[in-house]
């Protein structure tokens, strides 16, 4: 008897993906840095249309919610590669034309809609080899779980929505779409965390998407592997929030949280001027900061994440750390490098203050203050800067600091009034949305209003009908009445005149 194998959907799946890959790669084999991924965000949307209600509730309540909303969406490996290529392992952030920008825990809050603040998501070498492992076919030795064999159980569990299901489905969520190695396949040990179901919402499982990106994205910049792990639907779509390259249309609905399911499909680029427009890509096209709506400050998980930055703590996760193992990584806690997460608030405001310093030397080199300074060169920081005077000035060390005290009193005063103006064009914006919303609400009743006036005149029109239709039926009925009559009278006056 032959022994006969059904490839999963998965397994079809990766085929296809390979199968692209190299026509892809042969129409671009002239450039470097092509990659593969076992990330499969259409398997995953596929698996979440087959849910039912029951099920979907289950999901909800360990904290994923958010991503049974997610639409399919292609990758764009050509934007996605030249991303990979800007990447610096040194200071974790994109090394790009007009300064550098990190990723922070406040865009996969945004974008996935996953809770960054949390227990941390800790995968221990020593943890003790469990039963839920063995009933995965996980062994000691081998501590993984393919993707297509936790795929067929779901398959077996169909509409039951119990907590096999809940585990079986949050480990295909890990396969294919947030933790995808290059390997295809599931560490065994999440069934650890998975373990007490009631506990997983209270993870930072945002957090462990950062850091996870993060130790992807470093292993291809130092090994330039071939096969690239982790959720890079999320650092396509951080790339439109932040980077305006390749970036499609907004749907219509554009408060739609988490901002993953906002966005249309990818359009499609050559690789050749993607690069060019990362060589000549301008500090306008770049959004450093993502502004949030207010729709989304009242989500619970962006409320957790704004108080604990009010309350001066970190907004790096210390959450998981990576080491590479093989084609696998094995996760340790860790704390996350700060320099990398502050890299972005430290160069805005250097670049805020040589703005302001040139405008300052410039008040500076003005008449009124020739006495004090008449040449400056090389400011490097806000607080001070090389002197070039006459001799007869270095005799007054006094006038010297006094200028500047000042220069720094005036760069921190500009800085203030800069910053009220700001947030009083916020409040302008502010006021402004609300009117919107309320013209919106005003157009949509009057909307409903006309289609409820259409309605009423086409039921008084189909009565018209029916009232012209009754009356020929009546004005008929008439007729033949008065033609009988007509007959009547006619016989009667003939034999009237028979008798006579």
């Amino acid at each position: 008897m032959k022994r006969t194998t059904r490839k999963s959907s998965i397994g079809l799946e990766e085929e296809r993906n390979s199968l692209s890959l190299n026509l892809w790669m042969t129409s671009e084999d002239n450039l470097v840095g092509n990659f593969s991924t076992r990330f499969s965000l259409p398997s995953f949307v596929r698996r979440v249309e087959k849910l039912t209600d029951d099920q979907r509730t289950a999901i909800k309540k360990t904290g994923f919610g958010h991503l049974l909303e997610m639409p399919t969406q292609t990758l764009n490996k050509n934007l996605l590669v030249e991303l990979m290529e800007r990447w610096s392992c040194e200071k974790h952030a994109f090394i790009l034309l007009p300064g550098e920008i990190v990723i922070t825990l406040m865009d996969v809050a945004l974008i996935l809609g996953l809770r960054v603040k949390g227990d941390s998501v800790v995968l221990k070498e020593d943890e003790p080899f469990s039963d839920l492992e063995k009933e995965y076919g996980a062994t000691i030795s081998n501590r993984k779980i393919t993707v297509s064999s936790i795929e067929n159980k779901l398959e077996s569990i169909g509409e039951i929505a119990n907590d096999d299901f809940v585990r079986a489905f949050l480990l295909f969520t890990f396969g294919t779409f947030l933790f995808p190695t290059a390997n295809g396949k599931v560490d065994s040990r999440y069934l650890s965390l998975l373990k007490d179901l009631d506990n997983v919402h209270q993870m930072a499982w945002g957090a462990a998407v950062l850091e996870d990106i993060i130790k992807w994205l470093s292993k291809r910049k130092e090994m330039n592997v071939q096969y690239v792990g982790s959720c890079l639907i999320f650092l396509q779509i951080w790339s439109y929030e932040h980077i305006d390259i390749a970036r499609p249309s907004l749907l219509d609905c554009y408060l739609t949280f988490p901002r993953a399911c906002r966005w249309e499909n990818c359009r499609s680029h050559q690789r050749k001027w993607i690069t060019t427009q990362f060589k000549e890509l301008q500090e306008n096209q770049i959004t450093w900061e993502l502004q949030l709506t207010s729709e989304e400050l009242e989500i619970d998980i962006i409320k957790e994440l704004l108080a604990a930055q009010n309350g001066s703590k970190p907004e790096h996760p210390s959450s998981i750390i990576s080491t590479i193992d093989g084609d696998n990584l094995i996760i340790s806690p860790h704390m996350m490098d700060k320099q990398a997460v502050e890299n972005r608030s430290e160069r805005e405001v250097v670049r805020e203050g040589h703005r302001k310093q040139e405008n300052n030397l410039e008040r500076l080199r003005a008449p009124e203050n020739a006495e004090v300074l008449t040449y400056a060169t090389g400011c490097p920081s806000s607080s001070s800067c090389v002197l070039d005077e006459p001799k007869e000035q270095l005799q007054h060390p006094s006038t010297l600091k006094n200028s500047s005290i000042n220069f720094t009193i005036s760069v921190e005063d500009d800085l203030k009034t800069r910053y009220q103006l700001l947030e009083e064009q916020n409040m302008k914006l502010m006021e402004e949305i609300d009117k919107l919303r309320s013209e919106n609400n005003l157009l949509r009743g009057q909307l409903l209003s006309s289609q409820q006036l259409e309605g009423q005149i086409i039921g008084l029109n189909k009565e018209v009908n029916d009232l012209k239709r009754d009356n020929g039926h009546l004005r008929f009925s008439s007729n033949n009445l008065v033609s009988r009559l007509e007959r009547l009278i006619l016989d009667e006056d003939i034999n009237a005149t028979g008798e006579m």
